[in-house]
C-alpha cells in the first residue's frame, strides 16, 4: 500500500503526487535528496468524498474533523510504522498533491514539521483535511476545481536540524540562493525575507548572504541546483544544509509568465487633464462605463467627483433612460449626430489608451461640456443600473457593475437572463493608463521585488487571510506577512503588496505563475501618509514589479 522514493510508481505524479514525484525523479538520478515513505494518492480518495460530502452537508469545520476523526487503515498504518522505523525523529509530514506542481497552489496545503513515532497516521489525515481548509477552499473555488478532483499523497521523510536553509532559482546563466539561518520554514511561511545571493560564474554577489553563509556554501547550494537542472530539469528548489552538507527538500520547474515590462508614461499623462480625466474612468470603469458614460462626460472630467444617488426608477427603465440621455449627451458634447458622435468618442478614447494619447488629449481639451443637469440625471439612472445589479445578484458591489457590458445589463434587468454572480473580473484594458497617470501625478515607495510586470488597481488592505471580505475583484492585495491564506485572493487580483517578508515565500511563487506583480517590504505607510489600520481614503496604486516600485494616488 505504500511506495518509497526509490520505487518507479512514485515517478508518476497521479501516483505519488507533485512534490514526491519530483523528489523520485531527484533521488532516482542520485541527487542529495533524504529517503521518504509515500501514501499514494488513491489512499486519500475515501478521505477526501467524505469531506466533501459533509462540506455539502454543513460546513468545513466538519469536513476536516470528519477527516481527522477516522482512521487509517490498521494495515496500511501498520506498514507505515514499519516503513518509517529506520527514520530518525522527528519526522516531516507533507502534502503531495498532484496540483502542487503548480506554482498557483504553492503553500496551499499543510505540511507536519515536527512528527514523533506513532503521529504520522494522524498527520496523513491532517495533510488531507487541510484540503477543505477556508483558504485552501477559497483557492479551489478560484480556481473552479472541486477537492474531489484533486486528490492528494502523502510524503513522510526524516526531519533535519539544518545549519541553514532556503529557496534557489535559476535566472539566466546564473542560480539566485535566499537564505536564512535554521530551518528554511519561517522563509517560505513568509514571516522572514532571508538574504539573497547571485551566484553566476566566477561571480556572488550579495553582501549579506556571504556574511551570513560565506561564498563556498553559496556555491554549494547553487551547484545542487544546478545539478538538478542538468539531471531532471528543476529549475527551483527548497533546500537545508547541515554540517556543509546540502540537501534538497523540494524540487520545481516553474514557469513565470509575467511580462518584464517597465512601466511608461508618456508625456502628455503628467497633464493635470490626464490626472481628472484618470478620475472619471476609475470612477467609471469597464465596458458600461465605456458606452454610457466616457463618451459624453470626457468633455467635462470634474463630474467623477458627483456623488449620483440612484434614480427612483424600475431598473430596466433606468438602463434605457442612461442609453438615452448619454446619446443625447454625446451628441451635444461632440457636435454631431448621434451615430457620428458615438463612432468620434470611441475613436478618441482608443487613441487615449494607445501609446501617442497627446492628440486625443489636445481634442477632448476642446470639447463642449455636457449640461451639468442632463449629465446628473443620466448618471442618477446609471446608479440605480449599478445597484440593481448587485441587488439581483450578478456582482457583489456597485464598483464591479461597470464590468457588465450594457446588453448583457439589460438583459438581467429586464428577466430575460437569470442572473449569476461574476466573481472574477480580469485584466482591464484602461489598466496601463491608469497606471501611468498615477504613477505620473502620485508619490513612490519602493520595496522588493518578487515578480515582473505592470499593474493597475484599487488598494486593498488585507491584515491577515481571515479579514479579507473588502477585495475586491481586480484590486492590489496589500497584506503585512506573504501568508499563504492570501493564495486564493491572486486568482483576480491586480498586484500584491506586502510590508514584510521576502520573495522567497510561497504566496510570491503563486504570484509568479499566476503572472501578478508582486513586491515584498514595502513602506506602503509612507506613501499613504498613514498606518495601514488608519488608512480611510481609497487609494489607487500603480505596481511596477521589475523595478521594485508603487506607486499611489487617492482613487
Amino acid at each position: 500500500m505504500l511506495l518509497t522514493l526509490d520505487d518507479r510508481q512514485t515517478l508518476d505524479p497521479a501516483i505519488g503526487g507533485a512534490k514526491a514525484a519530483w523528489l523520485a525523479k531527484g533521488r532516482q538520478a542520485g541527487l542529495a535528496v533524504l529517503p521518504g515513505v509515500v501514501v499514494p494518492t488513491a489512499v486519500s480518495r475515501s478521505f477526501i468524498a467524505a469531506g466533501c460530502e459533509q462540506l455539502e452537508r454543513h460546513n468545513s469545520g466538519r469536513a476536516r474533523m470528519t477527516i481527522t476523526s477516522s482512521e487509517l487503515d490498521g494495515a496500511l498504518a501498520i506498514e507505515l510504522e514499519r516503513a518509517t522505523a529506520g527514520f530518525s525523529v522527528p519526522m516531516v509530514v507533507r502534502s503531495s498533491s498532484l496540483l502542487e506542481g503548480s506554482g498557483e497552489w504553492s503553500g496551499a496545503f499543510t505540511s507536519y514539521l515536527d512528527v514523533h513515532r506513532g503521529e504520522a497516521p494522524k498527520a496523513v489525515l491532517g495533510c488531507y483535511a487541510s484540503m477543505f481548509t477556508q483558504h485552501a477552499l477559497e483557492r479551489f473555488n478560484a480556481a473552479g476545481i472541486s477537492p474531489q478532483r484533486a486528490g492528494m499523497a502523502v510524503l513522510v521523510q526524516p526531519a533535519l536540524d539544518p545549519d541553514f536553509g532556503g529557496t534557489a532559482r535559476v535566472t539566466g546563466d546564473g542560480v539566485v540562493v535566499t537564505a536564512v539561518k535554521g530551518s528554511p520554514a519561517p522563509l517560505v511561511q513568509g514571516w522572514e525575507p532571508g538574504v539573497q545571493a547571485r551566484v553566476a560564474g566566477e561571480a556572488v554577489r550579495g553582501e549579506e548572504a556571504l556574511q551570513l553563509m560565506g561564498e563556498r556554501r553559496l556555491r554549494a547550494v547553487a551547484g545542487a541546483l544546478t545539478d538538478a537542472r542538468d539531471m531532471v530539469g528543476a529549475n527551483s528548489c527548497e533546500w537545508a544544509m547541515a554540517a556543509d552538507e546540502v540537501w534538497l527538500l523540494q524540487l520545481h520547474k516553474l514557469v513565470e509568465t509575467a511580462p518584464s515590462g517597465r512601466l511608461a508614461i508618456p508625456d502628455p499623462l503628467t497633464t493635470d487633464l490626464a490626472a481628472r480625466l484618470g478620475r472619471l474612468i476609475r470612477r467609471y470603469p469597464g465596458p458600461l462605463g465605456e458606452q454610457l458614460v466616457l463618451p459624453w462626460a470626457i468633455g467635462d472630467p470634474e463630474l467623477a467627483a458627483v456623488d449620483a444617488q440612484p434614480a427612483r426608477l424600475d431598473p430596466a427603465e433606468s438602463l434605457h433612460h442612461a442609453t438615452a440621455q448619454g446619446q443625447a449627451l454625446a451628441a451635444e458634447v461632440w457636435g454631431l449626430p448621434k451615430p457620428d458622435a458615438a463612432a468620434t468618442a470611441a475613436k478618441c478614447l482608443r487613441d487615449l489608451r494607445g501609446p501617442d494619447p497627446g492628440p486625443a488629449l489636445a481634442v477632448i481639451a476642446r470639447l463642449t461640456p455636457p449640461d451639468r443637469a442632463r449629465a446628473e440625471d443620466a448618471l442618477a439612472a446609471l446608479a440605480t443600473v449599478r445597484t440593481s445589479l448587485v441587488e439581483i445578484g450578478a456582482v457583489t458591489h456597485p464598483g464591479l457593475a461597470g464590468h457588465v457590458d450594457a446588453g448583457t445589463a439589460r438583459q438581467l434587468l429586464s428577466g430575460k437572463r437569470e442572473p449569476r454572480l461574476r466573481g472574477r473580473i480580469g485584466f482591464d484594458r484602461w489598466d496601463p493608463f491608469n497606471a501611468a497617470v498615477v504613477a505620473a501625478h502620485g508619490a513612490m515607495v519602493s520595496g522588493t521585488s518578487a515578480s515582473h510586470g505592470i499593474a493597475f488597481g484599487r488598494m486593498c488592505i488585507v491584515p491577515e487571510p481571515a479579514r479579507a471580505e473588502g477585495f475586491r475583484p481586480r484590486d492590489v492585495v496589500v497584506g503585512i506577512y506573504p501568508e499563504p491564506g492570501l493564495g486564493a485572493l491572486l486568482f483576480d487580483a491586480s498586484a500584491l503588496i506586502t510590508t514584510g517578508g521576502g520573495p522567497a515565500a510561497h504566496l510570491f511563487e503563486s504570484a509568479r505563475a499566476l503572472a501578478i506583480p508582486a513586491l515584498a517590504a514595502t513602506r506602503i505607510e509612507d506613501l499613504v501618509g498613514s498606518s495601514l489600520e488608519h488608512i480611510t481614503t481609497d487609494w489607487g496604486l500603480a505596481v511596477d514589479g521589475a523595478n521594485g516600485v508603487v506607486y499611489g494616488l487617492p482613487w
